[in-house]
């Protein structure tokens, strides 16, 4: 697909990531509403990037306002089912290269922590421009990041959780290591019997400023800010999240 995406590794973390959220984990009800709230606020067509398994489908549902779900991983994509696979048209690929016209969109969406995917500050800023190229007038671009990312302690081999429920069995192991602008995750996830499997993700550590000077890169300009999906202010040191809202600076 182009521009270093790890086909092998997403398809491959797709049954873990879809079995975590909402099984292993339960649902964020203060997060589903979060999103359905933002979306009710910027009526019109919207774009979810990096949907995943389709977990946002239904907060980002409002006919008859078309909802697009771009996920590059065929993996991901396959793991939609029941109503959310008829609430959003999919569509695969990166969000670096999105197949849409200029202003097609009122809301661009990247949940999920997705931004940290991207390694490099180009592709992120490539996302960043493509994201804007995308909004109408008085469109908005909602990001979320974790900046407590640069917080995160080393650990090896550290049992995160062991989840058993009669149906599915699933363990997870993980070792993390931090460097320079990025932390890595080994997650050796184990579902009995002889089913483990080893994934190594890599993610971008993203403190705010940094995400300010690359907003500014690709035209855009933070509009509000918040620490949590309660809309509470954001706070550097104790925030778990950052919600990021954005808009382009020549259509505010």
């Amino acid at each position: 697909m182009g521009r270093g995406f790890d086909s092998r590794l997403w398809d491959g973390y797709a049954p873990y990531f879809d079995a975590e959220e909402g099984t292993v984990f339960p649902v964020d009800a203060l997060e589903l509403r979060f999103y359905a709230e933002m979306r009710n606020r910027f009526r019109g067509d919207a774009l979810e990037i990096g949907a995943g398994c389709g977990r946002l489908a239904g907060s980002l549902y409002l006919p008859p306002h078309r909802t697009v779900a771009l996920e590059p991983s065929a993996g991901m994509l396959a793991r939609w089912r029941g109503a959310d696979a008829s609430r959003a048209l999919r569509v695969m690929a990166l969000g670096q290269e999105m197949p849409f016209r200029d202003g097609s969109f009122r809301l661009v969406t990247f949940p999920y922590n997705g931004l940290h995917c991207l390694p490099g500050p180009d592709e992120r800023i490539a996302l960043l421009s493509e994201a804007g190229r995308l909004l109408d007038r008085g469109g908005r671009l909602l990001l979320e990041t974790c900046p407590g990312f640069s917080r995160r302690p080393e650990d090896t081999d550290a049992e995160r959780y062991d989840f058993h429920d009669g149906r599915l069995r699933l363990r997870l192991s993980e070792t993390v290591r931090r460097s320079a602008g990025s932390i890595s995750f080994h997650m050796r996830y184990d579902s009995g019997g002889r089913r483990v499997s080893e994934l190594d993700l890599e993610l971008a550590l993203i403190p705010p400023g940094l995400l300010s000077e690359e907003l500014a890169r690709a035209g855009l300009e933070t509009v509000e800010l918040w620490g949590d999906y309660d809309c509470s202010p954001f706070d550097p040191c104790g925030s778990p999240r950052m919600l990021t809202l954005a808009s382009r600076k020549d259509r505010v």
